[in-house]
């Protein structure tokens, strides 16, 4: 039997309950939850100590030969005073394939008493691979085959929202449009970044975030957009915004906290790293040409009449910003007051070696300036850059 805890959730478990189930998948927030509607009606309270066991595999497997047998006794025995013997295994991935294979053997001989949970920890990605053990087919087949296997994937929008409708309801509170949006960004996000689709979102992050968010508000009836940006929830275009206006204006402190929100949205460090460094060298550029109009007198009102010289300097970006984007074009000039023409160039080559050394490039002289303490790995990448962009912005 194959179930997808998503329908499991609404109805509850079929009946009869098996003798074995294989709880897999991406969400292990569900796969907790599944596990405490699954087993909770099987055990009388006053006799759970007796008749629940759990037992968890080692990262490095088993750690002897029996593992299989072991487990096997356990959920063969007679329950104390509750319907079932209850035996929970956490991390059956990491088990050997012998042993896998000895335990899907086994799983036929379990008896009508028995209540064998297996859970698989969510599957790990690098570069877009499943990397660590797995579970082997023949262990899946067998639990199908005996019991059922339940899928725990992270859920979709419309089981996300009942979730988060059903949390506000009990605290009496809504949450503006706004403000969802973020929640669900963020779920989703941490959902993609351990394997999970882009449509699904992780219920922990969610619910976690929403509790934060309810919190903040007090007394409101509403949890506003403003509630989810105090709490740390922002689009990713908001930090990389937030990050280059604190470089701007040379603040190191500011920078960092702005680099970690962004390396801790949920996206790959690399991709994060990669984006940055694109908007990071914008930024400086824009800095640029924001000097460059200081220096010509242009700014505010003036801007939108610019001498055809000066028009024929600057960037179709930096044009259209002078005419309609004013506000903008102030706020740039006065952080680049702090700024030097040698400064910004250095800034630039700074940003392009990070990129070059992301990219495998072996980096010593950048636009021809000494190359910026580098790391290897992109997190510490992004973090030092900030602050070394901060510093040299210094004239």
């Amino acid at each position: 039997m194959e179930l997808n805890y998503a329908q499991v959730a609404a109805k509850g478990f079929p009946q009869p309950i098996q003798r074995v189930y294989l709880l897999h998948g991406t969400d292990d927030a569900l796969k907790r939850e599944a596990l405490r509607r699954l087993t909770e009606p099987l055990l009388d309270p006053s006799f759970a100590d007796f008749d629940r066991e759990e037992r968890e595999i080692a990262p490095s497997g088993a750690g002897d030969e029996t593992a299989a047998a072991q487990i096997l006794a356990s959920a063969g025995g007679a329950p104390m005073a509750s319907e079932r013997r209850v035996v929970i295994v956490q991390g059956v991935q990491r088990l050997g394939r012998e042993d896998q294979e000895a335990l899907a053997a086994g799983l036929e001989k379990l008896g009508p008493l028995s209540c064998l949970a297996l859970v698989a920890g969510a599957p790990e990605y690098e570069a877009g691979k499943v990397k660590g053990k797995t579970i082997g087919a023949k262990l899946v087949n067998a639990v199908a085959k005996h019991g059922a296997t339940v899928l725990c994937d992270a859920p979709g929008e419309g089981d996300l929202k009942a979730r988060a409708a059903a949390l506000l309801k009990s605290r009496g509170k809504s949450i503006a449009p706004e403000a969802w949006a973020l929640l669900l960004k963020h779920a989703a996000a941490v959902a993609a970044d351990r394997g999970g689709g882009a449509k699904t979102g992780d219920v922990t992050a969610l619910l976690n975030e929403l509790e934060k968010m309810m919190a903040y508000a007090g007394d409101r009836a509403q949890v506003t957009a403003e509630d989810a940006r105090a709490v740390g929830l922002r689009d990713a275009q908001e930090n990389v915004f937030a990050l280059c206006d604190a470089v701007g204006r040379r603040d190191a402190r500011r920078a960092l906290a702005e680099a970690d929100e962004l390396l801790g949205a949920g996206d790959k460090p690399d991709a994060v790293a990669a984006r940055t460094f694109v908007m990071l060298a914008r930024h400086l550029r824009m800095l640029w040409g924001a000097k460059f109009l200081a220096e010509k007198r242009v700014g505010g009102q003036n801007a939108r009449a610019l001498p055809p010289d000066v028009q024929a300097l600057l960037s179709g970006e930096m044009l259209g910003l002078t005419q309609r984007q004013s506000y903008r074009l102030r706020d740039l000039q006065e952080q680049a007051r702090d700024w030097d023409y040698r400064a910004l160039g250095r800034a630039l080559g700074r940003v392009l070696a990070s990129d070059l050394t992301m990219k495998g490039m072996a980096v010593d002289d950048v636009l021809g300036v000494k190359a910026p303490p580098l790391a290897d790995d992109a997190a510490s990448n992004l973090r030092l850059l900030a602050v070394e962009l901060c510093r040299e912005g210094i004239p």
